[in-house]
């Protein structure tokens, strides 16, 4: 005889439907809180977008009040240093959303790298001049050699510490020798015998600009211009800056006149020459650092100008970060 089974009692199907309800409430919620979050992470990922923009364009004005402020300075005087107004630090300005601040600086206060190469042949008194600025950082002066090679068009590996493809193209991961001028002074960084460290340690006093460009001894620092003239001391080359600090040079001449200055000619007569061809008093290579915050975004704007000797100015080169 066959039993039959007496249906789930009706509070038992009740259970099973309200667990089942319960799973499908909390699978809507998981979803609705995954819908949120990814819509929330959005609108944060666009507004940082919307605000990245906002503290580019903001450069992008600092970029355009320096070049206003150098061409104001062209009209205004011949003679390029650090009484100026363009080389004085302005505040921070406040915007709509954050802050703003810029300043100029001269890059031909600093050493061209690219003036150790001339028509692609070594410059020796650019050369020496560098040497002599590695030996003042307490570098090894032999560090030039794989700069030139860097730099130069042949493939011939200056001794000692010259550097080729040979030695590029076996490292991790491998890179060519570039054998054309520099387009950035962090470019130094890939030469054979430059560390991170020795960079940091030359980077205030380098640059790397089109063709061969003078010093301003009117806006370069004191271990510049102890690198400009064999012999002369640190004490020596403050007291260099402090006295134009009160009354700048007007002409290479008024340079060449400093009593500091004409003890070294006298004790090397043929100084002057090499010394003359490669100071000025004024400039035409210029940098526009910005840096500007809109809410979380902070950018740093790097402008290159060149100033023609007209007055006119063109960006030669427009970089986020350092030059």
């Amino acid at each position: 005889m066959v039993r039959l089974r007496a249906p789930h009692p009706p509070h038992r199907n009740r259970g099973v439907a309200v667990i089942v309800a319960m799973l499908v409430v909390a699978l809507a919620t998981a979803a609705v809180t995954a819908m949120v979050s990814r819509q929330q992470i959005e609108i944060r990922r666009t507004a940082n977008l919307l605000e990245q923009d906002q503290a580019y364009l903001y450069g992008l004005a600092v970029e355009t009040w320096g070049e206003e402020i150098l061409r104001k300075d062209h009209a205004k005087s011949a003679v390029d240093d650090l009484t100026e107004n363009w080389a004085q630090l302005p505040p921070p300005i406040p915007v709509e959303g954050g802050s703003l601040a810029g300043r100029i600086i001269d890059l031909q206060g600093r050493f061209n790298l690219n003036n150790l190469v001339v028509n692609g042949l070594e410059s020796q008194p650019d050369a020496a001049r560098f040497r002599r600025l590695l030996e003042l950082l307490g570098l090894d002066p032999d560090l030039v050699q794989s700069v030139l090679d860097w730099i130069d068009p042949d493939m011939q590996a200056r001794f000692p510490g010259g550097a080729e493809d040979d030695y590029y193209l076996r490292l991790s991961p491998p890179y060519r020798a570039a054998n054309q001028a520099m387009t950035s002074p962090t470019e130094l960084i890939l030469v054979a015998g430059y560390t991170p460290k020795i960079y940091q340690a030359l980077a205030p006093f380098i640059t790397a600009l089109p063709g061969h460009t003078p010093i301003n001894v009117n806006t370069a620092p004191a271990l510049v211009l102890a690198m400009l003239v064999p012999g002369l001391s640190a004490d020596d080359a403050k007291a260099l800056v402090q006295a134009r600090a009160q009354q700048p040079y007007k002409t290479v001449q008024d340079f060449l006149n400093q009593p500091a200055i004409q003890a070294r000619l006298r004790q090397n007569p043929q100084l002057q020459a090499t010394l003359t061809q490669g100071i000025s008093v004024s400039s035409n290579y210029f940098l526009i650092h910005s840096e500007t915050q809109v809410g979380r975004a902070r950018v740093f704007l790097n402008s290159v100008i060149l100033r023609g000797n007209q007055g006119n100015e063109e960006v030669i080169m427009r970089t986020r970060g350092t030059v």
